[in-house]
């Protein structure tokens, strides 16, 4: 199955669909016994007739009610087994690994499809303007020039008028969907081209082929932090964050696809406290930019390809930080993501690398980062890019110093299997391996809330020191 299902809502399902199976086939039993005279007459004022001629109905409408609620219960008892047996499969580490997650896990990532959120609202708002004018022009155009009243005519030209207008404006924003797909499509093709590539991955980007070997216990730490607004914080300066910290060095690891969380990221309080540092994806690569290139010749300059280019983007990034007010910050995703800067903030770096160079890029930033962030919101087994990132930080960098994201939707013991799983083939040398135990910080912060992140932050803070 696509998702894993809940052994309780399964079983209040079944009771459900029992329940109105039995209501619904008691009433068309007890009508068309009455009907047929094997249960005494009922006089209720007066004498309810045997032939009435709703009792048939009534029957047959509750009969057939009855019998899909049987259908439903069959299907609900079938799904109910099966939630019983994957719940037994969670608690084997290693079967577990093979379930799905809940429902609700992947819904940061179902929103953020290319198009599909944008399309939708579009077509919301612009089929009323769309349908109800060229109604009216259907209509209209039934009507003789008898039956038409003295301004008929030029209010069916008027929602002819209105009705072109939306048609157009959904063309218009298909068109512009299609366009950043197909640009996003042709970066990845590029991004793939061995052609590109100067310098292919090294024998440290791959996974290792052996265990360490003393692996400690992990635990889990869940926070979820209060969706408050903080007031009262200094302003951003190249010594001091508005946490009072020196500013740190961020490495941020997302899945590409998920958008709608990487807004939330941008808007919180992390470029308040560091300079933060992300792989780019392809569909953050703008038209112009790619066009640009091409035009140029420097299409092999698109992609960052070995240590040397990685190091002088790094050496080439701004390290001043930002006045407070409004501004873009592009980058990170299809579009820039308009934020508002109180206390002023830290510049954020975004590299384009090649597919066979991104996995060295990983060590670079882990190799100079403060603080690590992974978000694993609507993370599967399928992700395999974001898998191999969990699995680094794992290998090369203390987890105390890292910080798990995740929305309120999502299916936590499903992501904590997959990173006891990843724990479990820690690499020899990791700087987690050893005796005792290692704490994990997972954070569970809702859609839309990126206020919440400054608590997360002064919490995650505390665990540096």
């Amino acid at each position: 199955m696509r998702y894993r299902l809940d052994p309780a809502a399964e079983a209040q399902a079944v009771r459900g669909n029992l329940i109105g199976a039995l209501y619904t086939g008691g009433i068309a039993w007890l009508v068309s016994s009455y009907m047929s005279g094997r249960i005494p007459a009922v006089t209720v004022v007066v004498r309810i007739p045997r032939d009435f001629e709703l009792f048939p109905w009534l029957a047959g409408g509750t009969g057939v009610i009855s019998a899909l609620f049987t259908v439903a219960l069959a299907a609900s008892v079938v799904r109910w087994q099966i939630a019983l047996s994957q719940r037994r499969q969670a608690r084997d580490p290693v079967k577990a690994l093979l379930l799905p997650p809940t429902a609700q896990h992947g819904a940061a990532l179902r929103q953020s499809r290319p198009g599909r959120t944008t399309v939708g609202n579009v077509a919301l708002l612009a089929v009323p303007w769309v349908v109800f004018p060229l109604v009216i022009v259907a209509l209209g155009t039934q009507l003789t020039p008898e039956r038409m009243g003295p301004r008929a005519e030029e209010a069916i030209w008027v929602a002819g008028l209105a009705g072109g207008v939306g048609l157009a404006v959904l063309v218009v924003v298909a068109v512009d969907v299609t366009r950043r797909q197909l640009l996003a499509w042709q970066v990845r093709r590029l991004s793939q081209d061995p052609a590109f590539a100067a310098l292919m991955p090294p024998a440290t980007a791959t996974p290792a082929q052996y265990r360490a070997p003393v692996i400690p216990e992990l635990r889990i730490t869940y926070y979820d932090p209060p969706p408050s607004i903080t007031f009262g914080l200094p302003k951003v300066t190249a010594e001091r964050s508005v946490f009072g910290r020196p500013p740190l060095d961020i490495a941020y690891f997302r899945l590409f696809e998920n958008e709608l969380r990487v807004r939330d990221f941008v808007k919180g309080a992390f470029r308040r406290c560091g300079h933060v540092h992300l792989l780019r994806s392809a569909a953050s690569v703008s038209y112009s930019e790619l066009a640009r290139a091409r035009r140029t010749g420097t299409l092999k300059n698109l992609f960052i390809t070995s240590d040397r280019r990685m190091l002088r983007a790094l050496g080439a990034r701004s390290t001043e930080p930002l006045p407070s007010g409004f501004r873009t910050i592009r980058g990170t995703g299809g579009k820039g993501v308009r934020v508002w800067d109180r206390k002023g903030s830290y510049p954020m770096s975004a590299y384009l690398c090649h597919g066979s160079y991104w996995k060295r890029a990983v060590d670079t930033l882990l190799e100079l980062a403060d603080l690590v962030v992974i978000d694993l919101s609507g993370f599967q087994k399928e992700n395999v890019g974001t898998g191999y990132e969990l699995q680094r930080v794992i290998d090369r960098y203390p987890v105390h110093r890292v910080v798990v994201l995740a929305d309120t939707g999502s299916d936590t013991r499903y992501l904590a299997t997959h990173i006891r799983h990843a724990w479990a083939r820690m690499a020899p040398g990791s700087p987690n391996s050893g005796d005792g135990a290692r704490t994990l910080l997972v954070s569970r912060i809702a859609i839309g809330g990126p206020a919440a992140t400054h608590h997360l932050l002064a919490y995650a803070l505390q665990r540096l020191r």
